[in-house]
């Protein structure tokens, strides 16, 4: 490799470690020359959040009537889901998520 695309590579590569670090709910854009005159535009940003709208109710998660909502049964709603783990962390049952526990996150998600 040449010399000058050793250049570019570095150049190129903290021009989008600063635009990754710097873009934190917005989109950048960087434009760069390459060495054979390509014209390159790198676009960077976070993805628009999802609504999920508010929460099933328990007895609609819980499928299997078993007063808890194991982790494939939290599948159906994402955001339950996505904190799942965190929520088993604080719960005594170690497998699943109780209804008192799952109020309690709901409240605190503003999701009711």
């Amino acid at each position: 490799m040449k010399k000058s695309n050793h250049l570019f590579a570095l150049i190129t590569s903290a021009g989008l470690l600063a635009i990754a670090t710097g873009s934190q709910a917005q989109d950048q854009a960087m434009q760069a020359t390459a060495s054979d005159g390509t014209q390159v535009t790198v676009t960077s940003g976070q993805p628009a959040p999802d609504h999920y709208g508010p929460a099933p109710s328990f007895d609609q998660l819980d499928t299997n009537r078993d007063g808890y909502i194991s982790r494939e049964e939290a599948e159906v709603y994402m955001p339950l889901f996505n904190d799942y783990d965190n929520l088993l962390t604080m719960n005594h049952h170690p497998k699943a998520i109780s209804k008192r526990q799952f109020e309690a996150w709901n409240h605190a998600e503003n999701r009711q």
